[in-house]
């Protein structure tokens, strides 16, 4: 784990750049949690699989927590292409610095395993199997174990606090989802509940269609 987590606005942005990155980071928090949903679900045994699955919950359930863990190293990652979580909420919700910067701090602390997972298993695969495996023995450590438990939870936490809050922070976001295209997205369902709205197609596929 990082011995001294990055800390603080990472990159300068104007509030219009800010909300931009917040939707992106709203699309991504999404499919973190639907993965996070199905990581516990699966290892609970409340997902149901059919009958004539050949895979057990505990496959299912690695496959799963690989990609949990593969998307959430994105929250923290550096690179200039990528979406660096916390800069957009540090602009958008000044008024809960305290709260961001904590789990900032924490997600940062777990900065170096999750990179190693993501580069290594994840989603950027390895040929030397040795590396796969230290990657994945990394996750187990107990103390990291736990700094990952504690960022997930809180980081999940955040966002729900944020998302129930960010019509009266963002009141031009109905419009900003509209002019990028990303109005019907399931992820952003709770602003056009606050607003009187369905959806209009209430399609299951329809993010798949457009944004996948």
């Amino acid at each position: 784990m990082s011995c001294v987590p990055f800390h603080g606005q990472r990159t300068r942005m104007s509030r219009e750049e800010a909300i931009e990155t917040y939707i992106s980071l709203r699309l991504c928090t999404e499919d973190i949690m639907r993965l996070s949903f199905l990581v516990e679900g699966l290892h609970a045994g409340s997902v149901q699989l059919p009958a004539e699955s050949r895979f057990s919950h505990a496959d299912l359930k690695d496959t799963a927590r690989t990609a949990f863990f593969g998307w959430f190293a994105k929250l923290t990652d550096k690179d200039t292409r990528a979406v660096y979580a916390f800069d957009p909420l540090f602009v958008v919700f000044p008024d809960r610095r305290a709260q961001i910067s904590a789990v900032q701090q924490q997600c940062e602390k777990c900065h170096g395993v999750l990179q190693q997972f993501r580069g290594n298993v994840a989603f950027h695969s390895r040929a030397q199997i040795r590396a796969q495996i230290r990657a994945r023995q990394a996750l187990r450590d107990p103390a990291t174990f736990q700094a990952l438990e504690f960022a997930r939870v809180n980081f999940q936490r955040l966002m729900t606090d944020l998302i129930a809050e960010e019509l009266n922070a963002i009141p031009e976001l109905p419009e900003k989802l509209t002019e990028f295209g990303v109005a019907h997205h399931p992820a952003f369902a709770s602003v056009a509940s606050a607003l009187g709205s369905g959806s209009g197609v209430g399609s299951a596929f329809l993010s798949c269609e457009v944004l996948d």
